[in-house]
């Protein structure tokens, strides 16, 4: 659940580009090929990295460095981009979810970039915003399913 509930945030998991090269699409992203930077490949591999946000690789088991760096970046991003519109919430549908997502890709995604290539600076701190807010979303939507079938002690945790 948790794995899904982050996905269906991520644009590149519910928009494709279709063209004439790409008729089926490009599987996400991952058929659209970057010049690689910290490891991301292809604009799919740029989009879970959080547009290179989160370029550092952790060794499993994380060890509690490594988690309290995680707390403190969960807790800056939350910070960065609280959800103040609260119609971010209001549907439990995934289907909304997942055409959230692809709005982001339709308007943005794909939009004044080209393959092969490394992508502009602008583009990547966009990306970055972009990404980093649906993290956000993500994350409250996730507490609200898990709240749904697990009850809540307190709603005193939640900012909205």
């Amino acid at each position: 659940m948790i794995h899904y509930t982050g996905d269906i945030h991520q644009p590149l998991h519910a928009a494709n580009r279709v063209d004439s090269e790409f008729p089926a699409g490009d599987r996400g992203g991952n058929s659209f090929p970057v010049k690689s930077h910290d490891g991301a490949k292809n604009l799919h591999a740029v989009w879970d990295s959080v547009a290179y946000a989160d370029a550092k690789k952790f060794t499993l088991p994380l060890n509690a460095s490594d988690w309290n760096k995680i707390g403190l970046n969960a807790a800056a991003i939350v910070e960065d981009y609280p959800v103040t519109d609260v119609s971010d919430l209001k549907s439990m549908d995934p289907a909304v979810w997942a055409k959230d997502s692809w709005v982001q890709g339709e308007t943005f995604v794909y939009k004044n970039i080209d393959e092969s290539v490394a992508l502009p600076a602008d583009y990547v701190t966009e990306a970055q915003k972009i990404a980093q807010k649906q993290i956000v979303i993500g994350g409250h939507r996730l507490a609200m399913i898990l709240m749904q079938i697990y009850g809540s002690a307190s709603d005193s945790m939640f900012l909205y």
